[in-house]
């Protein structure tokens, strides 16, 4: 008998926006050596099929949606292998590319990318599904279930947390005031925008820039010494570079959304199922072309500082886009949608460090990696940052022009750039 479950507030939320961006996330790995095809590929079988939601396809009407839970995998729903003669990165980061459509079988793709020396993996989910920091834990997740099936035979007994997917678990132990004062828009009313130099869309894109463990380490010491966070230099150093973008409108003060992990709101710090439970944290910033690094750091951290200290930190609004997701039909939500987000345009979402031990395949320890946010349609514009033992990749994903891509590198180097200034000794 066919399963089905009804859509959440989270994943219809989610949904709405997928004429911006295309609600997917993604993740290279790459490895020293060459794991054993079978074995990765029966440890995503594992994994997908511990968690409904991963076996699942995504269908909505003008009135609703809901999942339709798949039983009959074939492996290439999850799992595909790639043989190369040279450089396996360029093909993963080409498959990184690809999307999630809402109604396939399943909702992760592993690929595995083999090279003559060392291999690459990708793991591409459902932004439906889960936010960065879900996704870091299916990739440690997976990691085990290859040890287990290595060591033991069998991955029996991995683990999953498979429980509500309710993105209101994080505020529905508040008091009817605590809700209340929810009630408001969380945005700045700056609006910003990336000065793309070619209005029309252009091809998929994964432009990117790693920063040395040994720079990033030197910098969130020097950070931390001034009251700023690993977060606060990131942002800082996004409006640094954005100020010295030619086309850049510094008229008016810039606004810079990043994202933060709203588990900390919920009862144990945990969600209890996979789900998307990232809240936006707003900076705004009036900026020169001349404004010092360390001044941009310091008004950054103090705006991140005073939004941290509130219990309600990265809630606000939340109780309204839920109601809505809930109560109104679809096809009112998809025109409303658009007037909303597409006017958000700047974004950072940083997933901080990720240690590359527990992602192990056997004994391959993964030597780096990128994460990449959604792919964001113009005039949106997402920076996407990770760091793998300490080495910070910075990732835009998007349908950019080659003119668009030559200016986003610019800016990922400017970035890069401000970060080995300033973690340079004095």
């Amino acid at each position: 008998m066919d399963k089905f479950l009804l859509a959440g507030s989270g994943e219809k939320a989610q949904y709405l926006v997928h004429e911006f961006n295309d609600n997917t996330i993604r993740f290279l790995l790459y490895y020293p050596g060459h794991p054993a095809p079978e074995l990765l590929r029966d440890a995503v079988r594992t994994l997908v099929e511990r968690v409904d939601i991963l076996h699942a396809s995504f269908f909505s009407d003008s009135l609703g949606a809901h999942w339709h839970i798949n039983n009959d995998l074939e492996d290439s729903h999850f799992f595909q292998y790639v043989e190369t003669a040279g450089d396996p990165g360029p093909t993963a980061q080409s498959l990184a590319l690809l999307p999630i459509a809402p109604d396939s079988k399943a909702q992760l793709l592993c690929s595995l990318v083999q090279g003559p020396d060392c291999c690459a993996v990708v793991v591409t989910i459902s932004h439906l599904c889960v936010d960065g920091g879900d996704g870091k834990y299916l990739l440690e997740k997976l990691a085990q279930a290859y040890r287990l099936l290595q060591d033991t035979g069998t991955a029996a007994g991995l683990e999953v947390k498979n429980g509500s997917r309710a993105a209101e678990q994080v505020y529905r132990h508040f008091s009817p005031k605590e809700l209340f004062s929810l009630l408001k828009n969380p945005f700045s009313s700056a609006s910003s925008s990336f000065p793309f130099p070619v209005s029309r869309p252009g091809l998929r894109s994964l432009t990117h820039v790693l920063i040395p463990a040994s720079v990033m380490t030197q910098a969130r010491q020097n950070a931390k010494a001034a009251g700023a966070t690993a977060n606060d230099l990131l942002l800082a150093s996004c409006y640094h570079a954005y100020a010295s973008l030619p086309g850049a409108d510094l008229s008016h003060p810039i606004g810079i959304t990043s994202m933060m992990d709203l588990r900390r709101h919920c009862p144990g710090g945990e969600s209890e199922g996979l789900c998307n439970l990232s809240g936006s944290l707003p900076t705004c910033l009036e900026l020169t072309r001349e404004i010092p690094f360390s001044d941009i750091l310091s008004q950054v951290a103090a705006q991140t500082r005073t939004a941290k200290e509130d219990p309600l930190a990265g809630l606000y609004g939340m109780p309204l886009l839920h109601g809505a997701a809930r109560t109104l039909p679809m096809g009112l939500l998809l025109q409303v949608a658009g007037k909303l987000y597409g006017s958000m345009s700047l974004g950072l979402t940083n997933l901080g460090n990720i240690p590359c031990a527990p992602l192990a395949l056997g004994d391959l320890v993964p030597t780096g990696g990128l994460f990449g946010g959604p792919l964001k349609k113009k005039p949106g514009m997402q920076i996407s940052a990770a760091s793998f033992d300490g080495a910070c990749s910075l990732v835009v994903v998007g349908q950019y022009t080659r003119e668009d891509a030559a200016l986003l590198q610019s800016m990922l180097d400017a970035m890069a750039g401000a970060l080995a200034v300033y973690a340079s000794p004095l």
